[in-house]
């Protein structure tokens, strides 16, 4: 039965938190600008091709667990500011919410489960935030920036 976390965590929980993530990202964009927002969970590429949109969400979901996000160029340096700070929020607002809920008297694999989706959490929120450009290890990101990189960049400018 424990093997059955492992597998709901990895195939299910991991993906859905990264999306959340995204997710996190185009909040930022659509409660500041007037602008779409299209939210990858995979590559962005011709291949992920757009699944559904809610409102001016676009979402362009293939089963991964990379994600990425496009609003365009037309935002302002307060807008590109929130839309950068979305993503990080949103894993760090997980992170709680999850962490809270593993304390919670719930069956001993619910509880083990709420506490690893907090743990991951945290660690996208740290891999996020913290200014770098991502590592050959990080394979699909290697090169891009992080979010937190990237706010600097646009705070600075």
């Amino acid at each position: 039965m424990e093997n059955l976390i492992y597998v709901v965590f990895f195939l299910l929980v991991v993906p859905i938190c990264v999306l959340l993530h995204e997710i996190g990202h185009g909040i930022g964009v659509v409660t500041t600008s007037s602008s779409h927002v299209h939210i990858y969970l995979g590559m962005k590429n011709k291949n992920n091709k757009e699944n559904f949109n809610l409102g001016r969400m676009h979402f362009h979901i293939q089963w991964s667990y990379i994600g990425f996000v496009y609003w365009g160029k037309d935002l302002s340096k307060r807008q590109k500011a929130f839309a950068l700070a979305g993503g990080p929020i949103m894993s760090l607002l997980l992170a709680v919410v999850f962490g809270y809920l593993s304390f919670i008297e719930y069956g001993d694999m619910l509880r083990q489960l709420f506490g690893w989706t907090a743990i991951y959490n945290a660690i996208q929120f740290l891999g996020t935030i913290i200014p770098m450009k991502y590592p050959r290890w990080m394979r699909s990101y290697y090169g891009f920036p992080s979010d937190g990189l990237q706010l600097i960049q646009v705070l600075k400018d």
